[in-house]
């Protein structure tokens, strides 16, 4: 069994023209069960050495915006020590041999091309699960889907994923039928689930890597060190990195 750790970034609900969220991406860190508990204790030896002071306090967690941006736990940090923590928790992914999925929308184009578009997450999602079922059938596994908690998009979630599992996917160029993701999507609260932590900071570099590609933020030094993440931590053990630009209407 392997878990195939999602999280989101990007989430304007209906919104489709907010120009500084042009997509609602989703993150999976595919991991086999086996390595889950060496990768939860990568992430909390992490927590006693950087956050010492901190890391014993109930509601702590990494957060990748938080600590980007040095907010929260991570406000007064210096750039420097921010980066270090940054890279060592995504350490976790190579120690873990995971591999990671990322798919999803272009919300501009989206609402270019249908006049009552789907709401964002349910493409995002819909993709990732795409996806998710190709990697478990070319590796011959079988996933159990773990996600943050999102309260405002859950109870879709989990009617989509029942839905592929009886019926196949239910648009595309090529539809999949979901045969090797097992039960439902099981949504944990992130502070509780160190996997969830180290997935939330990959899918914010991922982002934030796409921004700086399409000139949406500046190409400065804090961008520099969003780089060297993304193509030291994620960029070698990704598996699938998409996003869907629809054509523009008939």
């Amino acid at each position: 069994m392997w878990f195939a750790y999602m999280d989101e970034t990007g989430n304007t609900g209906r919104n489709l023209t907010d120009s500084n969220q042009p997509i609602h991406l989703v993150l999976t860190m595919a991991v086999e069960e086996s390595k889950v508990r060496a990768l939860h204790e990568h992430i909390r030896d992490t927590a006693r050495e950087y956050c010492a002071g901190d890391c014993s306090e109930d509601d702590f967690e990494f957060h990748g915006k938080e600590l980007f941006a040095a907010e929260g736990y991570f406000d007064g940090r210096s750039p420097q020590e921010r980066i270090a923590i940054y890279d060592a928790v995504l350490a976790g992914i190579e120690i873990a041999e995971a591999e990671i999925v990322i798919r999803g929308v272009s919300k501009p184009d989206l609402e270019r091309r249908y006049a009552k578009p789907f709401h964002p997450h349910d493409i995002a999602l819909m993709f990732t699960i795409e996806s998710v079922e190709r990697l478990a059938r070319e590796r011959e596994y079988r996933f159990l889907l773990v996600a943050d908690e999102a309260k405002e998009i859950e109870d879709a979630a989990l009617r989509d994923l029942a839905n592929y599992q009886e019926i196949g996917t239910s648009w595309g160029w090529k539809t999949e039928q979901i045969e090797r993701i097992v039960d439902t999507i099981h949504f944990v609260p992130s502070h509780r689930n160190p996997a969830i932590q180290l997935t939330d900071c990959a899918t914010f570099v991922a982002a934030r890597m796409r921004k700086i590609q399409s000139g949406l933020v500046s190409d400065d030094r804090s961008a520099e060190a969003i780089r060297e993440l993304w193509e030291k931590r994620i960029e070698p053990f990704v598996w699938a990195n998409s996003i869907w630009h629809p054509p523009p209407r008939p």
